[in-house]
């Protein structure tokens, strides 16, 4: 464990802790919800002073904010990269897909920041639900973006459904079957993980 900031021993040194304060807060709010996430415990957690943690943020929705923030960067930044190539458009939604469900897989703290942390706020009466709302002077979110253009290689195989239909069709799978294999990481058995993925998120249903 890390000693206390600024005993001299194992400290941290500047902006080591702004980043330790991101990563173990997002694994907090994983672990315990939000009742149980506060820049007190984080401090007790990293082993540093309780005032140590507001030097880098002000309060706990600050705090919680950039966490979102960071979280939302790695996530579009892993769905740039899986179309960022060469390729048919047709196949890019696949590609787009498979790197939506994988990075949750790898991130499961990330899909619970995500899918389920904005409903218990607000369950429990709390405003940082807020912050995880598009912010409409900003545009379209990123990845939603990139999920909405790409979607357009599939529109044609389904003449009688909407744009907005297809998206959302797809866009359910997608994330269903990422909350489903985070909660069951064993369901294909001995085949290869990144073929299960593929196989299922190619097909039409």
């Amino acid at each position: 464990m890390k000693s206390r900031e600024g005993s001299g021993r194992d400290s941290y040194h500047h902006g080591d802790l702004r980043r330790a304060l991101v990563e173990r807060g997002l694994a907090l709010l994983a672990r315990e919800g939000p009742a149980g996430f506060s820049l007190r415990a984080l401090a007790q957690e990293l082993g540093v002073s309780h005032a140590a943690p507001y030097r880098h943020f002000a309060s706990r929705k600050e705090l919680l904010s950039a966490i979102v923030a960071e979280s939302r960067e790695r996530f579009t930044e892993a769905l740039r990269a899986s179309i960022a190539g060469p390729g048919e458009a047709g196949d890019k939604i696949y590609l787009l897909g498979e790197a939506y469900v994988r990075f949750y897989l790898e991130n499961p703290a990330i899909l619970y920041l995500f899918s389920f942390l904005p409903g218990q706020l607000a369950a429990e009466g709390e405003t940082l639900g807020e912050i995880f709302l598009r912010d409409k002077t900003r545009g379209e979110d990123e990845s939603f973006g990139l999920l909405r253009s790409t979607v357009a290689g599939l529109v044609e195989g389904f003449p009688e459904l909407s744009e907005r239909d297809v998206l959302l069709g797809y866009w359910a799978k997608a994330h269903g079957l990422a909350t489903l294999l985070v909660s069951m990481p064993d369901y294909f058995g001995d085949e290869d993980l990144r073929a299960g993925i593929s196989r299922v998120i190619r097909q039409a249903f």
